[in-house]
């Protein structure tokens, strides 16, 4: 397919896209539910709100200077955070603090360059902070900053969550990131490679969850071992532990060059159908093997 073939699918998806914005700068609102459930109001309905629409146009490359998008992530960014926590968070402390939630916060905020805001630094800085790493053998407390959040911080820390706590620091120029930001993207990248990308830490022979050898576009709040491949490849990783999960990729190229969709998701607009040629997986896949090789 021609670069201006690609450009062309690219900028038709993500004006369908922005045609299905509200004129509150929203998707997927249904008032309804909004005061049934206020405290998910943008995160709701799963991959079709706001939330979940700005990730997408994010991952297909959209303009970082549309003013229509710039006004949906201010309106999620007044929603979501909470300046005497100093994290982005959904209202209750059944899941405080959310690193998926706060990663794909920091990821979009960078992609789409709004100005750089203290908001930003205290996430950052909250994490860096109290963002944990075990593998098994965690017991979480009821007390501050974890509050019996066993879902993010469980005997084995959240995968997820150190993923896209990865994919929102990723994004952060290294020039404008702390010390303690950049000890806690080398902890997320320690922790990845403890599981070999995709692998159980304690069976080297199981997948770390279901589905994530799977080939997916768009990756919302969990990853699969393409875009953490891509993520490594971003922060320039070298590491022999990633040997498994390049020779899948490699494996899974079809014969005229190409990357298909394995795992679809029920999201704003179709970006095109399961088991077919896939121009974004494609396109983060030669990303990825042009930095470690074909």
């Amino acid at each position: 397919m021609m670069d201006t073939e690609i450009i062309d699918i690219r900028k038709q998806i993500i004006d369908k896209i922005l045609a299905k914005q509200d004129d509150s700068f929203r998707w997927g609102f249904d008032q309804r539910q909004a005061r049934e459930r206020p405290e998910y109001v943008y995160y709701s309905p799963n991959f079709k709100s706001t939330l979940w629409t700005l990730l997408l146009l994010a991952d297909l490359k959209a303009p970082d200077d549309s003013p229509h998008i710039h006004a949906a992530l201010r309106l999620i960014t007044e929603h979501f955070y909470n300046p005497e926590r100093g994290v982005f968070w959904l209202p209750g402390d059944s899941h405080f603090p959310i690193p998926c939630l706060n990663g794909n916060l920091i990821y979009l905020h960078h992609y789409f360059k709004l100005a750089p805001s203290d908001i930003l630094d205290k996430t950052s800085l909250f994490f860096a902070t109290y963002q944990r790493f075990d593998d098994g053998d965690f017991k979480t407390p009821k007390t501050y900053p974890y509050c019996s959040n066993i879902s993010c911080y469980g005997k084995h820390t959240c995968y997820w969550g150190v993923t896209k706590l990865l994919k929102g620091i990723s994004f952060i120029p290294k020039v404008e990131r702390t010390k303690e930001t950049q000890q806690l993207i080398e902890n997320c990248i320690d922790f990845v490679l403890q599981h070999e990308v995709y692998f159980g830490s304690h069976h080297s022979d199981k997948f770390l969850h279901s589905g994530i050898d799977k080939l997916t576009f768009p990756n919302f709040y969990k990853s699969d071992f393409l875009e953490i491949l891509w993520l490594l490849a971003r922060e320039k990783v070298q590491d022999m532990k990633m040997t498994r999960s390049l020779d899948l990729l490699r494996s899974k190229k079809k014969n005229n060059g190409s990357w298909e969709l394995e795992k679809s998701m029920n999201i704003t607009v179709s970006i095109g159908q399961k088991d077919c040629t896939n121009i974004f997986i494609t396109e983060r896949a030669n990303e990825v093997l042009d930095y470690y090789g074909h």
